[in-house]
């Protein structure tokens, strides 16, 4: 679909999966974390969508087919029996997965399904989560810092910032490390953290696999990585998931 082709990589292919996958047809949507625009869910063919953001100015009901609902997925509760829930790049920044989980098992109706395309998280080689905008209209993003990798999970936020300086401004560099290691927005759970609350919430698995092509770390990295933290996987750098309520 061309409309869908204006909207960033990432969106359109956790997209078109769910096309593939005949989601979206006569069906009533909840977006988690994310705006689709009013003319994409309709090339849809959705029944209605609903957007809930925490970062949404205000809640904004266009009509009975497309809202948006400023409120954070843990507690929401003006609408329900969704027939899909959909969230892209999301559930990296939800304090609390665990609860917001909950509640959107809850907000589906039976037999209801939840797909989540979600990364880079917190334990792979860029998942300091890095985009910090500087003068000259350059982004320093978690794609083209100048960082070996993995570099978050085992440095104090000042050795952090020190490796940052060895490439960049020493103003930026202390920002962006203190950004990095203190920005509310962004939960930290590691691989085995979502996979554990995947695990342990009532729903059923359909699909829990790696997304992008994992980066590992040196056995010797491994080893330091393994010993600080009770997780065995630093590869994989987003996680597609699709879940049922079966019950």
């Amino acid at each position: 679909m061309e409309v869908i082709e204006t909207l960033p990589i990432w969106q359109q292919n956790h997209l078109n999966v769910c096309i593939e996958k005949d989601l979206f047809k006569d069906k009533k949507v909840l977006e988690v974390g994310g705006q689709t625009p009013y003319n994409v869910t309709q090339s849809l063919g959705v029944k209605s969508w609903v957007c809930v953001d925490p970062v949404i100015r205000e809640d904004k009901i266009f009509d009975e087919s497309y809202k948006h609902y400023k409120a954070s997925i843990l507690d929401f509760d003006k609408e329900k029996d969704f027939d899909l829930i959909f969230s892209t790049n999301a559930f990296e920044h939800i304090e609390g997965l665990d609860i917001g989980i909950e509640n959107m098992y809850n907000l589906l109706k039976q037999g209801g399904k939840l797909s989540a395309l979600f990364g880079p998280i917190w334990s792979c080689y860029k998942g300091h989560h890095i985009y910090w905008p500087l003068q000259n209209a350059e982004t320093i993003t978690f794609n083209n810092v100048k960082l070996s990798g993995w570099e978050h999970l085992i440095l104090s936020e000042k050795e952090f910032k020190n490796e940052l300086a060895k490439n960049y401004d020493n103003d930026v560099s202390e920002k962006i490390s203190n950004w990095v290691y203190t920005r509310p927005s962004l939960n930290r759970l590691l691989y085995d953290d979502y996979k554990n609350i995947i695990d342990n919430s009532e729903f059923k698995i359909l699909e829990f696999r790696d997304w992008h092509t994992s980066k590992y770390p040196s056995d010797e990295l491994k080893k330091v990585l393994e010993n600080k933290y009770n997780n065995k996987n630093f590869s994989t750098v987003s996680i597609k998931i699709l879940l049922e309520k079966y019950y």
